[in-house]
């Protein structure tokens, strides 16, 4: 019989026989990608905070995680994954499969250590998938009270009378709080002295007594401190007043344009993540939020919520890693470990 005859018991040709099972594994294998898309998620998510427990990352991440595991009703756990710069909690994001079960939480610290450190490097496009930068902080520009400069440009004065005689704090060498104090000198034309501390928290802790004289911090960290009279909060690096600190005024109302300089908090998930899968983590999480009450809890809590969709979160890393490259290479920056 002629195996290109289709009549009624024909054989089919060896090539189309071939392709059959083929072609029906593949129709099985999408519809239970389907499946478990339509039923995701169906067990606990993981999500890995690469900082130890109690630090600012941690707090927001988890405070997104109860948003998210409401939404999905099912547990989302928070598994702080510290050391190496964070690099370890990354390698372990890295290395997980993109079913959408293990998810991590990064800061801009995090993800500046990622692009920067020459041991340990990432590139947030391939090595990870982008799905949702879901809240942002501004910082706030700080001195001690008993340096009795209580404005920016007091401080400009005072830094520019006597070069490299005022301190600053930041929670380590290469971080956010060390690159955005850099930004301003720049832009003030101004000298002064850093001094790296292991952490955020020791650096307030040394601004507090006085051993350094000003620094940037996030609002959540410090406001307690401004509203007792023992900090003077001079300036917030954000286009516009913040609703965590409305009565700091910008550097731009004080003559220092362009300075907007922001903590922000992302999920993640490991390189190849199905977009519609992306697109179903961040809509949901999204709408967790969208309640006036969730909302007005987190700003209580020290951020902003942003919710940015998959592609438009890509699109700021890119911008974002080229602004901190610069900074980095304008300030001569080199870090080995």
């Amino acid at each position: 019989m002629n195996a290109f005859h289709c009549g009624r018991g024909a054989m089919l040709p060896m090539r189309a026989r071939l392709a059959l099972p083929a072609a029906l594994f593949a129709s099985a294998f999408a519809a239970r990608a389907q499946n478990a898309l339509a039923d995701y998620p169906n067990k606990p998510v993981r999500w890995i905070v690469p900082t130890s427990a109690g630090a600012g990352t941690d707090a927001a991440a988890r405070s997104f995680a109860k948003v998210a595991g409401e939404a999905w009703k099912q547990p989302v756990v928070v598994d702080n994954r510290s050391g190496a710069s964070g690099m370890i909690g990354l390698d372990m994001l890295a290395a997980a499969p993109p079913d959408g079960y293990t998810l991590g939480f990064m800061s801009v610290s995090q993800f500046l250590d990622a692009t920067l450190l020459n041991k340990y490097v990432f590139d947030a496009q391939k090595d990870f998938t982008p799905i949702s930068m879901l809240a942002s902080t501004p910082l706030l520009l700080l001195s001690n009270a008993e340096t009795r400069i209580d404005t920016l440009p007091q401080l400009i004065a005072a830094a520019k009378a006597r070069p490299k005689a005022l301190n600053y704090a930041s929670g380590g060498t290469g971080g956010i709080t060390h690159f955005a104090m850099e930004v301003f000198l720049r832009r003030a034309g101004i000298q002064v002295t850093h001094v790296a501390y292991k952490g955020s928290g020791p650096a307030v802790i040394d601004l507090l007594s006085g051993q350094v004289q000003i620094g940037f911090s996030t609002p959540a960290a410090v406001l307690q401190h401004v509203k007792s009279g023992r900090l003077r909060a001079l300036a917030v690096a954000s286009p516009t007043r913040s609703p965590l600190a409305p009565e700091v005024p910008t550097f731009a109302e004080q003559g220092l344009d362009g300075l907007n300089l922001t903590t922000w908090y992302g999920l993640f998930g490991p390189a190849n993540m199905a977009p519609e899968l992306v697109e179903r983590i961040a809509r949901s999480i999204s709408a967790g939020v969208r309640p006036a009450a969730v909302r007005d809890k987190m700003v209580g809590d020290g951020f902003e919520p942003i919710l940015s969709a998959p592609a438009d979160f890509a699109k700021f890393l890119k911008a974002d890693r080229e602004q901190w490259l610069g900074v980095a290479k304008a300030i001569n920056f080199k870090r080995e470990n």
